[in-house]
């Protein structure tokens, strides 16, 4: 049995709705990411925002005061790539999550889909299951209009 055109309307309806929701929450996450990273000599420790900004930077113990500045710059910046990276890591499994939403409806190039032609084919259906229903509705006294 063929579906009519208001159970494809309810059906991308639902559809719709569960990729929002689904949507909303990868962007609340992605606004939540964030990332502590070491650095591999453990003398400094820096923890970065969603957007790979800095919101935190410690240095352990006494380690610092006996590095050279381009050492402890070295190590700030070693834990501060490798902060982001993570960052960068988490931030595309998120993507890649949802990354098929919409892809029945809009193909790779939004520029290829054509309103148009899903509302013709949707009225063809819809005239067609009307024009199958007649039938049904002329046998059983029902009328067609």
């Amino acid at each position: 049995m063929k579906e009519t055109f208001e159970q494809h309307i309810q059906q991308a309806l639902s559809e719709f709705t569960q990729h929002r929701e689904t949507l909303a929450r990868v962007r609340g996450e992605m606004a939540s990411l964030s990332a502590t990273v070491r650095s591999k000599d453990r003398a400094v420790e820096v923890t970065v925002g969603a957007q790979g900004e800095v919101t935190a930077l410690r240095f352990l113990g006494n380690k610092h005061q006996t590095m050279s500045g381009q050492k402890l710059a070295a190590s700030v910046l070693d834990a501060l790539m490798q902060a982001r990276q993570e960052v960068l890591s988490r931030a595309t499994a998120l993507f890649g999550s949802v990354s098929g939403i919409g892809s029945g409806i809009v193909g790779a190039d939004p520029e290829e889909f054509d309103l148009d032609r899903l509302l013709d084919a949707a009225g063809a259906t819809a005239r067609q299951d009307a024009d199958q229903a007649a039938p049904a509705a002329r046998r059983f006294g029902g009328s067609h209009g």
